[in-house]
């Protein structure tokens, strides 16, 4: 192990390489869905970058939001989001987080502060600097 991961102490970085499996896992599963023709819409998996959104929400508060891309299975799983409302979700069924009205690319948990989602990439930024102030006019951090 090298000296900065050493740092970081050995139950952080098996949280971290759980929330890393997990994600690869569920991706891995969605993946397979979507090839058998399952997921009634497109499905832009996160395989190959699961550390950095086990990295990014291991470094915030259960608290803190996060605003999501095309890909934001991932953030969800990070934040806790449960499996299998995730996964419902994904697959269109009405016990999904957004009653299967989101899909894949507009997975939304508030309760777990994960507010926005969208296929159009960058359309995110604009959403979380409104975000930003909202927060900040109320006088939290």
């Amino acid at each position: 192990m090298t000296n900065e991961l050493a740092g970081l102490g050995k139950p952080l970085l098996m949280r971290l390489y759980r929330t890393m499996l997990t994600i690869r896992r569920f991706e891995e599963a969605i993946a397979d869905l979507y090839k058998r023709g399952l997921v009634p819409s497109s499905a832009h998996v996160y395989i190959g970058q699961e550390a950095v959104a086990a990295g990014v929400c291991a470094a915030l508060r259960p608290d803190d939001y996060v605003l999501s891309t095309h890909r934001g299975h991932a953030h969800s799983i990070a934040k806790g989001v449960p499996l299998e409302k995730l996964a419902a979700e994904i697959l269109g069924r009405a016990t999904g987080l957004n009653r299967g009205r989101g899909g894949s690319m507009r997975p939304c948990c508030p309760e777990k502060g994960v507010l926005y989602s969208c296929p159009i990439v960058g359309s995110n930024i604009p959403i979380a600097a409104g975000v930003g102030l909202a927060i900040r006019l109320r006088g939290a951090d």
